[in-house]
């Protein structure tokens, strides 16, 4: 009896000291990251099945770009059940839609605005008009180069907006980032248009340059992750210009006030916006000759498997708005929130 005993306490140990023991682990708790671990294992263990885009969304400053990468010992937040809960089955293949955006783009994509954005609002009109039992939420990540480099190839999100589409019907003329965009993405429809300008010091000529070949040599920021196909169409890309790319329009404002930069290139709405709220809408011009039409699309990862599926909803959504009138009422909406917000 008393070897039994022993033996008893022995197995005990052994189940709880050994390599294979697996911890109790629960939602709304804290993880510490061992060897061997990844998010879809965590999730398994935690919720019982694949969720680990909500580990990676609560703790997405944590972990970086990209969610693969989890560090031994790192400490992850796993997520309360309502904000985990698995979904219902979708026609899509999975159940959750998500997509990724980006605070500080200005009229179109920030948290602080009404309806977090103009380009926002009509991206969740779209779902909710064509596919209104198709769940789907949008998550901001501050790294616009991110979402496209990582994010989306590694399908933490399904989507992300707003790109601009390059031109891959003249592959020649793209740049190596626009080649890889063509390989990779596919866009929806066009959900709104931007005017891309260019924004300069008061007193330094470049307002009033009427051909690109006037900038050439000159400084221009552009933000980290902002697409550069219109610096292509206008010969504006190193060697013929120093590129400089700070991760927010804030920051190339900056750099052009402190000399650093000649030139902003920037969607003209949301450079007032910055102007504004950095108050130098008296200090600095905009180019009213050079600028390009660019129109904003959402993009997917051509390996997501509902990437194609999606797109259809999305632009049966926006055909939808365009038709009934809702398109328009919501990009005057935005459109007032932006001329409200520049008047005070």
């Amino acid at each position: 009896m008393q070897n039994l005993a022993v033996a008893i306490i022995v197995l005990i140990i052994a189940l709880m000291s050994g390599p294979e023991r697996v911890e109790a682990q629960e939602a709304c708790e804290v993880y510490r990251v061992k060897r061997g671990d990844t998010l879809r294992k965590i999730s398994r263990r935690v919720f019982g099945y694949e969720n680990f885009r909500s580990i990676y969304r609560e703790n997405a400053a944590e972990i970086g770009r990209n969610p693969n990468l989890i560090r031994v010992g790192m400490v992850l937040r796993m997520p309360c059940p309502e904000g985990a809960a698995k979904p219902e089955s979708d026609p899509i293949g999975q159940a959750e839609i998500s997509f990724v955006t980006a605070n500080g783009y200005l009229p179109y994509t920030d948290e602080s605005l009404g309806n977090r954005g103009l380009f926002t609002h009509l991206v969740s009109k779209a779902m909710l008009r064509a596919a209104p039992e198709k769940p789907f939420e949008i998550v901001f990540v501050n790294d616009w180069s991110a979402h496209l480099e990582t994010l989306l190839p590694k399908l933490a999100f399904d989507a992300s907006f707003p790109w601009t589409r390059p031109g891959c019907e003249t592959q020649g003329e793209l740049t190596s980032v626009e080649l890889y965009a063509c390989q990779n993405y596919v866009y929806s429809d066009p959900f709104y248009e931007i005017v891309d300008g260019f924004f300069s010091r008061n007193g330094t000529g470049f307002d009033t340059v009427i051909d690109a070949k006037g900038l050439k040599g000159s400084t221009i920021c552009r933000p980290e992750g902002y697409p550069t196909g219109h610096l292509e169409e206008l010969g504006l890309m190193p060697p013929e210009v120093t590129l400089i790319q700070p991760t927010t329009s804030y920051a190339c404002f900056d750099q052009l006030m402190r000399g650093k930069a000649d030139l902003v290139a920037l969607d003209t709405r949301a450079g007032e916006r910055v102007l504004q709220d950095l108050g130098l809408s008296f200090k600095v011009a905009e180019n009213p000759h050079l600028f390009s039409i660019q129109p904003l699309r959402v993009a997917l990862h051509k390996s997501n498997p509902k990437s194609e599926e999606l797109i259809s909803v999305l632009n049966a959504g926006l055909k939808i708005m365009l038709e009934s009138g809702e398109w328009s009422s919501i990009v005057t909406e935005g459109l007032q929130e932006q001329v409200g917000a520049l008047v005070n």
